[in-house]
């Protein structure tokens, strides 16, 4: 036999003690961890408040399990604003009253109230579970699984324990001092319930390393690759270019006149461009292609499995993509073009990287000599013929 008050009362002071740590813990109370915050404090006193009536069927048992209501709700507005969301407040007030009513109606009848708080509650944590399903990215996906596992399993514990006290001829007793397996589920449910905090702070810690990662592999400005990843990358690319024997192409990107952008209209409106250019490059690109800001107005795509014809078809697409695309940069249109080098890797041998590359590179000078906002390829190798 389990004493529950021990275990709920055991819970309201971890309840208490997660919701201080998440208030004074989370920086600026990110995304969500305010409201997690509050809904385990409300929680903490919705057990207080069970806990201190004689029997679970008295007036404090509709308090008690309104607030827990809203508890669940709190956390689902964590949920939303981790994800950039809004959950409306009148959600809130109408799941307090939606089971703080009822529950005072069935005050005299045990098996009832127990039956209908266990069901609403359960259906909230599933809603919790859906939502948090819905709205949380891939980014976090492992810890996300542990955030709706938990929600779901408390949803059909509570669920099943309010359906069961309809079947016992003591409902209020059996609901406090719980045996057998009664007894485990209530431990699994009070331990799922305390984990699901854990999985919201999880959530948090997964986008900060994903954002770290970001930062350290891309161009805050332009969102593309740097240039030490795009070596990173580049070199596994090539080997398995070489090993396959599979084309690999490069093509080199340069902004045209942005230096003379930046002098006549400020160097927002070069970050402008720079910002918008690489949208507009991206666009032309597939999943596997890799945009890389390759030094100030430069650029470079690398194109897997794409031969030096087909390299040829997208930096003509990217070209007329930005050349037809005036840029508002800074309170004005601004008309940008791009000339573009393109190289493939050669079929006659072995080529290291930084040899592709620096024909790419003598690819765009030649474009840029013969008048810019053109492509020029450069040594394709026999697949030109194809």
């Amino acid at each position: 036999m389990v004493d529950l008050r021990t275990l709920l009362a055991l819970m309201a002071v971890a309840d208490a003690m997660l919701a201080f740590a998440s208030w004074f813990g989370a920086a600026g109370h990110r995304q969500g961890t305010a409201q997690w915050a509050g809904s385990l404090a409300v929680r903490a006193l919705a057990l207080g408040i069970i806990l201190t009536a004689a029997q679970p069927q008295a007036g404090a048992l509709a308090l008690g399990t309104g607030l827990l209501a809203l508890s669940v709700t709190l956390q689902a507005a964590a949920i939303m604003a981790f994800a950039g969301r809004q959950l409306p407040a009148w959600v809130h007030t109408a799941a307090l009253a939606a089971l703080a009513v009822p529950m005072q109606m069935l005050a005299n009848d045990a098996a009832s109230a127990i039956l209908f708080g266990g069901v609403v509650l359960g259906a909230l944590l599933a809603v919790a579970a859906g939502i948090a399903w819905q709205v949380v990215g891939d980014p976090v996906a492992r810890a996300r699984r542990l955030l709706v596992g938990a929600f779901a399993i408390a949803a059909v514990a509570l669920a099943g324990r309010g359906i069961a006290a309809v079947f016992v001829a003591e409902p209020a007793r059996g609901l406090m001092q719980p045996t057998g397996f009664a007894a485990t589920v209530a431990l699994a449910t009070i331990a799922v319930l305390v984990a699901s905090t854990f999985a919201f702070l999880l959530l948090h810690n997964a986008r900060a390393q994903a954002e770290a990662t970001r930062l350290a592999t891309t161009d805050t400005l332009t969102g593309a690759f740097n240039r030490r990843t795009f070596r990173e990358i580049a070199e596994r690319e090539m080997s398995r270019a070489r090993r396959a024997n599979q084309p690999l192409s490069i093509i080199m990107l340069d902004i045209d006149h942005l230096r003379r952008l930046n002098e006549d209209y400020g160097h927002e409106a070069g970050d402008a461009v720079l910002q918008r250019f690489a949208d507009i490059v991206r666009t032309a690109l597939r999943k596997e292609d890799m945009l890389v800001r390759f030094a100030g107005e430069e650029f470079l795509v690398m194109l897997p499995e794409v031969s030096g014809p087909g390299a040829v078809v997208v930096a003509g697409r990217i070209r007329r993509a930005v050349a037809d695309m005036p840029i508002e940069a800074n309170g004005h249109l601004l008309q940008v073009t791009v000339s573009l080098g393109v190289a493939a890797r050669l079929d006659e041998g072995p080529e290291s990287l930084d040899g592709l590359v620096a024909r790419a590179e003598s690819a765009l000078q030649l474009a840029k000599q013969r008048g810019r906002n053109r492509v020029v390829a450069l040594s394709l190798g026999r697949s030109i013929a194809a």
